[in-house]
């Protein structure tokens, strides 16, 4: 960021990492309940956003002109992955793209061979990993 303020970058917004420990991909390792997340990645989470947060108050007050604005996309993805039927979406534990079903379905990752879901706007996640472009322009809409 102090490398883009050089090259007279001034508004920065910055988002920090949603609840890993909540993915589809973790729920599968950890076979976890739909009600369960991976506490130990959820807490790195919240580790790494509370320094991001840091980082970012004392880049606004050291660099001259600058603005460096927080988005709390962690608990607004948590309040999606926890009550999904409110936003719109039919589930928040399965992937739309590379949802083949079995036991180690999440291993493959996914790409054009992959199965998808008909109905990609009831996904709060496209794969097991990544929020799905709904669950995204959601957040997006929700948070500027």
């Amino acid at each position: 960021m102090q490398r883009l303020y050089r090259l007279d970058a001034r508004k920065f917004i910055i988002g920090n990492i949603g609840p890993i420990g909540c993915i589809p991909y973790q729920k599968n390792i950890n076979q976890l309940r739909d009600n369960e997340c991976a506490e130990l990645a959820n807490q790195l989470a919240l580790q790494y956003n509370s320094r991001l947060k840091d980082l970012l108050s004392n880049l606004n007050r050291s660099l001259p002109g600058a603005t460096f604005v927080h988005l709390n996309v962690y608990d607004l993805l948590m309040e999606i992955i926890i009550n999904p039927h409110k936003y719109g979406f039919t589930t928040a534990t399965m992937a739309c793209c590379g949802n083949t079903g079995g036991q180690y379905a999440w291993i493959v990752p996914c790409g054009p061979a992959s199965n998808m879901c008909r109905d990609r706007d009831k996904y709060v996640f496209w794969d097991h990993y990544h929020p799905s472009e709904a669950a995204n322009i959601l957040i997006s809409n929700k948070l500027l």
